[in-house]
């Protein structure tokens, strides 16, 4: 009879519990979800002008096709910084390709402009700079960060597609 009452509140607790498991897995987000979370608060370190916010983002294995490392990197957004006192950004996220459980690749398509851009409808009238980045993303320790970059000037099209 103990067996009995025993296995009896074993499947209830079960029974009770597994709703709850089950909605915390889905509180967690997706590996896509977290990519676009790091995105906008690169978006966010930059237009704060913020040098340890970007690097906090940044993998220690860094580099980059013009040869930039992390450290280079923050030294010539710590220039860009001093000489544009007011950056805006409008971002838009193309791709995102996940390979595998630890590495993705994220296409980023950035209008960059020294006033708030509303619209891709704005770019002429700020005088906007348009940008396309290339990133390869790994997860290490429990986030993502970047670990290279490429980037060309983009075109109008590029945001509206």
């Amino acid at each position: 009879m103990r067996h009995r009452l025993a296995l009896i509140q074993l499947i209830l607790a079960v029974w009770l519990l597994f709703p709850l498991i089950q909605g915390c897995s889905n509180d967690l987000p997706s590996p896509e979800e977290q990519i676009r979370q790091l995105i906008v608060a690169g978006e966010q370190a930059v237009e704060s002008r913020s040098i340890s916010a970007v690097q906090a983002q940044l993998s220690d294995q860094y580099a980059d096709t013009a040869g930039h490392q992390k450290r280079t990197l923050a030294r010539l957004l710590a220039g860009y910084f001093i000489s544009h006192q007011s950056i805006h950004l409008l971002t838009q996220v193309g791709a995102v390709n996940l390979i595998g459980e630890d590495q993705a690749e994220v296409t980023v398509f950035v209008a960059v402009a020294g006033q708030p851009i509303n619209a891709p409808s704005d770019f002429l009238s700020l005088r906007a700079n348009l940008l396309r980045f290339d990133l390869t993303l790994s997860k290490e320790t429990s986030q993502w960060l970047v670990r290279s970059a490429r980037w060309r000037k983009a075109d109008m099209s590029d945001f509206l597609e």
